[in-house]
């Protein structure tokens, strides 16, 4: 990554970043918060974004006002990968000139506002029937329905059951206070009002909540005359309102033509504002500007040309980064191992120090995929769809990555399927010679599970030596090498024994299956020993670039070794002794101190040492894509059982087998390679990233084009002149 300064005359600020823009090559540094300092002469020169800040605004509300009125949705794949249609600037720009979107967004407004208002209308008229309903039948106009001086009319509502105890009641206790009529009533509630002297007003209420019932609210004040005609007109208005309502439904499904221009005019002004939020990182004087940013030292040569071509009055240079300035990090990989930097986007991007590890993750994402899928038929399916899908979307880079690294891991499944027997399940394979005899694994006998399994294991097993000999590699690239040694190289010389000693262990599970020689066993267990031995005392180096002082480690580590090992087991004490003797000498303190700092460093080699069982934990992860490799094939054989199971009916039976085989092989496809893509990416961000990458890395964001609705298409950049 290379730091550049531009600087360039006032009159060109605006073309330069049209340039840079549609170049995409150059982060920009904010300069405004130096305000001069490191650059006298230059202040900020922020211009106000309130005009485009504004229309956006407009488009947004009238974009979402329509999206109300359209039963035109986006595929379930264009929608979960967000992939938009090509439109090129010419077109765009074109828009943007002529095109009068203000009347549009005023009348898209006009409507959602009456429509707002016609809403709220309905809902006050529905609570009004609601609350006439109960006296429709009454004969009585409701602005008789009033309390007086001297009256108070209450309404309530009553359980049927209880009315005739009401009624007793009030006969008795309220005799000639209360004068109660019934309006309305049905099997679990009467409705009732009651016109009572404001002296028993509230001994009414009283008695009416003593048999279960509760006063009403008062009819609405605005009503008058009956009140079958008050609902009759509430009714009409309800329907004028719906009409209304569909009216305006029509007039804003026709304004739906107007949504692409409106789409492309937004995309428009957002780059036109992240034009001017690129003008604010600036600084400038009365007559020019000036900008710096980070740009791909690969890209470098790029930009000066482009620039040099679009303007006479501009000037670009290389410049050194500030002492604690961390530049931003941009993955470079060949074409061929890209697909897997999606990968590592998703879980973060490495930091300066350290090795990028996209070569390494594409092969092993790639087979481990396939063998969580395990079918050559699921695999065949992801290849032509998601090859369709990147033609289609050839326009789309950010999708194509991905596109690639799904291609590549149904390439894998069609060979992982192929030697399982896995065709849309395992029933055709059973039926088809060819495909029987390409079957290495038959994970329908218990030894092709076991030889499946093993196999899962020791892919395993070569990532993790993989993680810690990349660990190692990058020890040495920031100038740690003998750190890396003694750590990482003694941990690595025990996985190379256990790898041996497993691998010619293998025929004591399968007879048939490949492996080392068994000859080769005791020489793995020996190295293993050698490895624990080294781990033990290597794990705690203080000087770890002081190769005198681990001298006498090694002497240890060789005379232990040759002690177990071999039959020169007098001359392994000697030097073990010899060693120890050494180590116990005192350099910078005493040899009290010295025997302790031994003894921690054993004891934190020992508990280091311990770590074999997170080992032995990390492989068995692993067998995660055995299993779901297998359970693949349990659901499309389900699947393919139900489906024999429904051709019993003569034309029926092979509808539904269409239907059945169609809809839920489909089904298996999705969520098997769902559960493959996670499992696979979860296997290298909790098991393989643990063991050598850090990330943390700043993204590298170029300025550029963007879009919320189109993919603008790229064009090449012209010279001023042409």
């Amino acid at each position: 990554m290379q730091k550049v300064r531009l600087l360039g005359h006032e009159s060109e600020r605006d073309r330069v970043l049209t340039v840079l823009q549609d170049l995409g090559v150059l982060q920009i540094v904010d300069l405004t918060s130096k305000k001069g300092q490191a650059l006298p002469g230059f202040r900020p020169k922020a211009p106000t974004t309130n005009d485009i800040e504004a229309k956006l605004a407009d488009l947004r509300y009238t974009l979402e006002f329509l999206a109300r009125y359209d039963t035109e949705k986006k595929g379930f794949i264009q929608s979960f990968f967000n992939l938009k249609d090509l439109i090129r600037p010419e077109e765009i720009e074109q828009i943007a000139r002529t095109y009068d979107y203000r009347t549009v967004c005023q009348r898209a407004r006009e409507l959602d506002q009456e429509s707002i208002e016609l809403r709220a209308e309905r809902a006050q008229l529905e609570t009004r029937r609601a609350e006439l309903l109960p006296w429709r039948d009454l004969t009585i106009p409701i602005e008789n329905l009033r309390s007086t001086r001297a009256t108070a009319l209450v309404l309530g509502r009553v359980p049927t059951e209880r009315l005739s105890d009401l009624q007793r009641a009030s006969q008795s206790q309220l005799a000639g206070l209360a004068v109660l009529q019934i309006a309305s009533a049905d099997e679990t509630s009467s409705y009732l009002y009651a016109f009572v002297l404001k002296d028993a007003e509230e001994a009414f209420v009283k008695l009416l909540a003593d048999h279960g019932g509760e006063r009403l609210p008062d009819l609405p004040p605005e009503a008058h005359g009956l009140p079958r005609e008050v609902l009759e007109q509430i009714e009409r208005r309800l329907g004028e309102i719906d009409a209304r309502q569909q009216q305006i439904s029509q007039e804003a499904t026709a304004l739906l033509r107007e949504k692409p221009k409106l789409q492309a005019l937004y995309d428009y002004l957002y780059n036109e504002y992240l034009k001017a939020q690129a003008q604010a990182q600036l600084l400038g004087s009365p007559n020019t500007f000036v900008l710096e940013g980070w740009v791909r030292a690969s890209d470098y040569e790029r930009l000066t040309q482009a620039l040099q071509n679009n303007s006479e009055a501009v000037y670009i240079e290389s410049i050194e980064p500030e002492p604690d300035e961390v530049p931003p990090v941009a993955l470079e990989n060949r074409r061929l191992f890209q697909p897997a930097e999606f990968l590592i986007k998703l879980f973060g991007l490495p930091n300066q120090k350290e090795l990028d590890p996209t070569p390494f993750v594409l092969p092993f994402f790639a087979i481990f995929f396939g063998i969580a899928l395990t079918d050559a038929g699921y695999g065949l399916a992801l290849i032509l769809i998601f090859s369709y899908l990147k033609r289609r979307y050839r326009h789309k880079r950010g999708f194509q990555p991905f596109a690639n690294l799904i291609i590549l891991g149904g390439v894998s499944a069609v060979i992982a399927g192929a030697l399982t027997g896995g065709w849309f399940g395992p029933d055709l394979a059973a039926k088809v010679e060819f495909l029987k005899q390409l079957a290495l694994f038959n994970l329908e006998e218990p030894e092709g599970l076991i030889g499946f399994l093993v196999f899962s294991l020791a892919l395993g097993f070569i990532q993790l030596f993989l993680g810690n000999l990349l660990e190692l590699i990058d020890k040495a690239r920031q100038g740690r090498f003998w750190e890396g040694l003694w750590n990482e190289g003694s941990w690595l010389v025990l996985m190379t024994g256990l790898g041996i000693a497993g691998g010619a262990g293998i025929r004591s599970i399968m007879a048939n299956a490949p492996s080392l020689p068994a000859s080769w066993m005791p020489i793995g267990l020996e190295i293993a020993l050698i490895g624990a031995i080294l781990v033990v005392l290597f794990s705690r180096v203080e000087a770890p670039e002081n190769v005198v002082e681990q001298l006498p480690w090694l002497l240890i580590a060789t005379g232990v070794s040759l002690w177990s090992l071999t039959p020169w087991r007098l001359s392994g004490q000697l030097l073990a002794l010899a060693g120890l003797g050494w180590a116990l000498v005192p350099r910078r303190q005493s040899i009290g101190a010295q025997a302790r700092a031994l003894v921690g460093r054993i004891g934190a080699g020992l508990f280091r040492l311990y770590g074999v069982s997170g080992l032995v934990g990390d492989v068995l992860s692993y067998s995660r894509i055995m299993a779901l490799g297998i359970s693949t094939g349990l659901i499309a054989k389900a699947i393919n059982q139900l489906a024999a199971m429904a051709l019993g009916a003569p034309i029926a039976g092979v509808v539904a087998f269409v239907a059945i085989v169609a809809g839920g092989q489909a089904f298996s496809l999705v969520i098997n390679s769902l559960g493959a893509f996670v499992h696979s990416a979860r296997l290298h961000y909790v098991e393989f990233f643990t063991k050598f990458y850090e990330a943390g890395g700043r993204a590298f964001q170029p300025f550029t084009r963007a879009s919320v609705y189109y993919d603008i298409q790229e064009q090449t950049l012209s010279s001023k002149g042409g």
